[in-house]
């Protein structure tokens, strides 16, 4: 695999490792303030959320409390703002996500190559990089990348991800990066090529999919490097 690539890095699992408590409080939160249902935390855990887009899940809770579907579209600009907002008041309220111990250097490493490395990543924009900067890595990523609250379907993301890049990539120089298999998928969906990390909550028959599957980010480093 060439070098010259845009390598698209998922945040939660992958990047960074821990339960994203504020970041859950602060979603359901804004839903509760935004349609006026009960929402907790666990409204969100019960939906299996990893690999989903913020958005993506916040529909899910929702219809799940009887708001249809137009007034979700029409209270989602509100949410992400006050969502995003939220966060930065329960992030000192929780424990945070720790960066995995070689992102730091994995991702200096591809840039020192000739990568260019983005976020892509379901989170909300603002939260997303909150997290990433809480945990020492925010000087890594610029201003491209894809977030949930660009779009719901997390396919679409990676083509934002590609608008917002330094240069046009082909389809073969664009690597995503995740611990998920709706990492996997999305990533196929747009016709790009994966490597999925064992990082997160699944193994390599679950990830199977992925063009690599390997242990942690140094190993999908020799992978990008090849």
């Amino acid at each position: 695999m060439s070098r010259d690539v845009l390598v698209l890095f998922d945040i939660d699992g992958t990047l960074l490792h821990g339960r994203p408590e504020a970041h859950t409080h602060a979603m359901v939160a804004a839903m509760a303030q935004v349609w006026g249902v009960p929402a907790v935390p666990d409204d969100i855990w019960d939906i299996d959320p990893a690999g989903r887009t913020d958005r993506e899940i916040a529909r899910m809770v929702l219809r799940a409390h009887g708001v249809d579907d137009r007034a979700i579209d029409q209270g989602t600009p509100e949410w992400i703002d006050l969502a995003s907002a939220l966060h930065e008041s329960e992030a000192p309220l929780h424990a945070a996500p720790v960066a995995a111990a070689d992102a730091d250097a994995v991702t200096g490493r591809l840039a020192d190559e000739g990568a260019e490395v983005a976020l892509l990543t379901g989170n909300l924009q603002p939260i997303g990089r909150a997290k990433v900067g809480a945990a020492g890595l925010g000087h890594r990523f610029g201003p491209g990348g894809g977030f949930g609250s660009d779009a719901e379907v997390r396919a679409d993301l990676v083509h934002v991800a590609r608008r917002r890049a330094a240069r046009a990539y082909s389809d073969t120089e664009v690597v995503v990066v995740g611990d998920t298999p709706r990492d996997v998928v999305a990533a196929r969906t747009a016709g790009v090529r994966v490597v999925a990390v064992t990082t997160g909550a699944f193994g390599p028959d679950a990830l199977a999919d992925a063009d690599a599957v390997v242990a942690d980010l140094t190993a999908a480093t020799h992978v990008l490097l090849a």
